[in-house]
């Protein structure tokens, strides 16, 4: 048997920009607005807990920079979470599974269905409150290359789960 490789142009690749990214719903929106105020209001007890009961710092102009930063970096936790969730998305295609992300750091992750080892559906109260959840698809090896998408509607979840679940069923 005779070993062929031949070379592919690059110029003759299918563009991934030719994929249509599924965005995730409003609510996903919604549910991770409701984990930033629930951070930033964690990170505000302590700092008011500090102020009010510490012996630390006695300097009034101190704490008044203390919580303008607090306060600049909520804002900009606050518009990062914005830009990021316009920025995710997802594609199921026939072969393989796309995860887009990120605004300054862009993530793409395309996991092929064979070398998917297991797949998994979670959902926390909250999310479950909104009627989404999130999936991990996890393959084989340690490469860093299990996917996870989170704030996808909870049906759609399932769907994805079964699909895959039949791909990799076939595919042995």
């Amino acid at each position: 048997m005779l070993f062929e490789n031949p070379q592919i142009a690059t110029h003759e690749l299918p563009s991934v920009e030719d994929v249509q990214f599924q965005r995730l719903p409003p609510q996903a929106l919604k549910l991770r607005t409701i984990g930033w105020c629930i951070t930033q209001g964690i990170i505000l007890f302590i700092l008011l807990g500090v102020f009010l009961f510490g012996e630390v710092f006695k300097k009034q102009w101190l704490w008044i920079f203390i919580f303008s930063l607090w306060a600049l970096q909520a804002l900009y936790f606050f518009w990062m979470a914005r830009k990021r969730f316009f920025c995710e998305g997802y594609a199921v295609r026939e072969k393989d599974i796309i995860h887009t992300k990120g605004y300054w750091l862009r993530t793409q992750l395309t996991v092929p269905y064979n070398r998917v080892q297991h797949v998994e559906i979670e959902q926390g109260p909250l999310a479950r409150a909104f009627g989404l959840g999130g999936i991990s698809v996890y393959t084989a090896g340690d490469s860093g290359g299990d996917l996870s998408i989170s704030g996808i509607e909870y049906q759609e979840a399932e769907r994805i789960k079964q699909f895959i679940a039949q791909k990799v069923g076939s595919d042995e």
